[in-house]
Formats: structure tokens, sequence, C-alpha cells
């Protein structure tokens, strides 16, 4: 099951804030979680409320997993949103510029 079809299940409200910005809410341990996946600005914003505010965290979409990015666009586009295209994958190891020297 993809995750975007997973959303029916496990209380996750989706929603598109934005063209370009999709919101995922849940709830877990007594807490308020909210996940915003910014396809311009290439960051996901996470949110956490509960006896105080559990302030926020900014993380790229280069650390990221491809295939959640992949399905929160398609969710976005599915809820009528415009998201920019997503970056070409970066190979997950490159070459060293300089062999060793052994």
């Amino acid at each position: 099951m993809s995750l975007s079809a997973a959303f029916g299940k496990g209380g996750y409200t989706v929603k598109k804030e934005t063209d370009a910005v999709l919101s995922v809410q849940y709830k877990a341990g007594g807490y308020d979680n909210q996940l915003l996946y910014d396809f311009v600005a290439r960051i996901l914003i996470t949110r956490t409320k509960g006896h105080g505010d559990g302030g926020l965290c900014v993380t790229p979409f280069a650390q990221l997993d491809r295939e959640t990015l992949i399905d929160m666009r398609d969710k976005l586009i599915e809820l009528k949103g415009n998201p920019p295209e997503l970056p070409p994958e970066a190979p997950a190891t490159q070459a060293l510029a300089k062999k060793l020297n052994l």
C-alpha cells in the first residue's frame, strides 16, 4: 500500500495549504503533530504541540526519503495542488575526486 493510500487510516488529516504546500496532521502520545511539505522551498517543517509548544524542526528535502517525497507530491497533486518537480535524484554514493594513495 502506498503512503498516500494509507492516509485514510490511522487518524491522519491531509490537506492542501497552497499549490506547493501539503499539510499532514495527526495525534500521537497526546501531542498534535503537523508536517508541512513545502515543495518550493524544498523543506519539511515539523511542529509538535501538547502541554507546551514543542517548537519546530526544519529538514531539507535532501535529507528525506525520496519515496516519501514522491508520495507526498502525488497526494498534493491529487488534492488539486500544483507543486514543482522534485530535483533529480542524486546518486547514493559518489566516486572520490582523487584516488587514495596507498
